[in-house]
């Protein structure tokens, strides 16, 4: 081959290497610029032919690397090759810095010296190395905390940039309701009012991962990339503001991962990339999915810590419980046989009073009461409280409970009143359980109603006819609106009372009418009453 061809021949494979060939004059100016620099650095040949070569680099970094290129220039080494020294920082046309390889020669020819420097994009390698990097870390970064919320923010926060822009965690209940759990942005400013911007969108996660329960979400074996996501936020705020702030945010592909642990799917988290064009690589997939399952054992991990301090919590009060209130009427009952054993000392047989004995079998009812309502509470918090019901009266069960606690009402100076229309229909009601509603709401009112106030009970159909409303009204102090989104909280009482009581009873109440379809609210104002009020289904 004559030295033409192969000069030619040369001048071909630099042409078409995918690295980036960049040959210097001996002032370190361009005077050869391949095709693979062209696509790395964004610039034509026609653009860096005669230009300096720290044209392609940081500004920041430009007066250090001609100081190195000098050095090498007047050293003894004629070649520093790639994966010698570290990687340095190129610059593209669009203003982009990325990591890149680079080697350089020095030749001389007819007295001439030139240096051709290679440059090898390695982005791509070194993100792949930085989400080996995340994943290695995240294991123990996750289990750091046993905390679900500070876990959940960890979960948002650690898969970014590099698997998204901003992200987005969901939580999901049995029934299908959404909860926006946690989310984070890469622009801190953002990330402060992200919680608001995410709180009304409708879920990222497709429809069929979430139709009716997670179920489905566990089933699913890998993570789902949403292309075109830029709809997404399509008029999904009621305030115009909102929606022009949303699509300020962007999405132009969304990488939604299950959650999944113990064989059960409970959320998603999803990775939002927002530059238009920009997507999810496959091998990006791959490491949201191993990252998600990483993320979901260490949500499952925290779940189940809280839940057996929780567990832990129950079981103290329990015990409280039952050595406070038991103790009560166990030494009424041991006091009173007590009583009855030291009137003889001869043994013989000892006669015993009524009144005795109707003492004696109150308090073994009282302790048999509040075994009965730890029963209960045992069976509403494990989900299997049963009720059943039946077309009954209403009217007439109301009826009959309220007159039961006339003679408690007038010992405490009160008058108690009810309006119960006979007309009512009947309900779908366990009426016994109901009763037992109604009183513990009765003994609420007359226990904290001063003397000479007023307990009145009504009873009416709603505008639909569908449920029937029950009120228990007082003209108590009311409540303290600090207090009321606690009253329907197992074993809570508020601390001015002291201990009025178990603390079981208005949760007991909440659990039999959810069991029966109804609802219960409350409704007070300090110093003006309060008002319970329940519901029914109409037979």
């Amino acid at each position: 081959m004559s030295e033409r061809h192969s000069h030619s021949a040369l001048e071909a494979i630099i042409d078409i290497a995918p690295d980036g060939v960049i040959v210097l004059d001996d002032a370190f100016r361009i005077v050869r610029y391949n095709q693979g620099a062209e696509r790395i650095f964004g610039w034509s040949e026609a653009d860096m032919l005669g230009e300096p070569l720290d044209r392609l680099l940081p500004l920041a970094l430009r007066a250090v690397h001609r100081s190195h290129v000098r050095g090498f220039a007047s050293g003894n080494t004629d070649a520093r090759r790639m994966g010698e020294r570290r990687v340095i920082s190129g610059l593209r046309r669009n203003g982009e810095e990325f990591p890149a390889d680079a080697s350089i020669s020095r030749v001389t020819v007819a007295g001439e010296r030139t240096f051709m420097v290679m440059i090898r994009d390695v982005s791509e390698r070194k993100r792949s190395d930085d989400r080996q990097r995340m994943l290695a870390m995240s294991g123990w970064v996750l289990a750091g905390s046993l905390d679900v919320e500070s876990t959940l923010a960890t979960v948002a926060e650690m898969a970014l940039p590099l698997l998204g822009d901003w992200s987005l965690v969901e939580l999901f209940s049995e029934d299908g309701e959404v909860r926006r759990a946690a989310a984070s942005h890469i622009d801190s400013a953002i990330g402060a009012e992200l919680g608001v911007l995410t709180s009304t969108l409708p879920s990222a996660l497709p429809a069929e991962l979430r139709e009716g329960s997670t179920a489905r979400v566990a089933h699913e074996t890998a993570p789902v990339v949403l292309t075109n996501a830029s709809s997404w936020f399509d008029g999904s705020f009621p305030d115009p503001e909102l929606n022009a702030r949303a699509r300020e945010l962007g999405a132009s592909s969304i990488l939604v991962v299950p959650l999944r642990a113990g064989g059960r799917g409970f959320g998603a988290l999803s990775l939002v990339r927002t530059a238009p064009g920009s997507g999810h690589s496959p091998e990006e997939v791959a490491v949201a999915e191993q990252f998600g399952t990483s993320a979901a054992l260490a949500l499952e991990n925290a779940r189940l810590y809280q839940e057996a301090r929780a567990a832990v919590r129950e079981r103290d009060e329990l015990l409280a419980i039952v050595s406070h209130d038991l103790r009560n009427p166990v030494n009424a009952i041991v006091m009173l046989t007590g009583a009855l054993l030291s009137r003889s000392d001869s043994g013989a047989a000892v006669p015993v009073e009524i009144e005795q004995l109707e003492a004696m079998r109150g308090a073994a009812r009282q302790a048999d009461g509040l075994i009965q309502d730890l029963q209960d509470v045992s069976r509403i918090t494990a989900g299997r409280l049963r009720v059943d019901a039946r077309p009954a009266a209403i009217a007439d069960a109301i009826t009959q409970t309220v007159e039961l606690f006339e003679p408690s009402a007038e010992a405490a100076e009160l008058t108690l009143t009810y309006d119960v229309p006979r007309e009512l229909p009947r309900v779908l009601a366990d009426v016994p359980r109901v009763q037992q509603v109604l009183s513990n709401l009765l003994v609420n009112a007359i226990k904290f109603t001063p003397a000479g106030g007023r307990v009145h009970v009504v009873a009416s159909l709603d505008d639909e006819g569908r449920f029937v409303h029950v009120n228990v009204c007082d003209t108590g102090p009311g409540i303290a609106p600090e207090d009321v989104p606690r009253l329907f909280e197992r074993y809570w009482q508020a601390p001015r009372l002291l201990r009025a009581g178990s603390g079981l009873g208005l949760f007991i109440a909440k659990g039999i009418i959810e069991a029966h379809g109804g609802t219960i609210e409350v409704d007070t104002a300090m110093g003006k009453g309060t008002a319970f009020v329940f519901t029914l289904p109409v037979a």
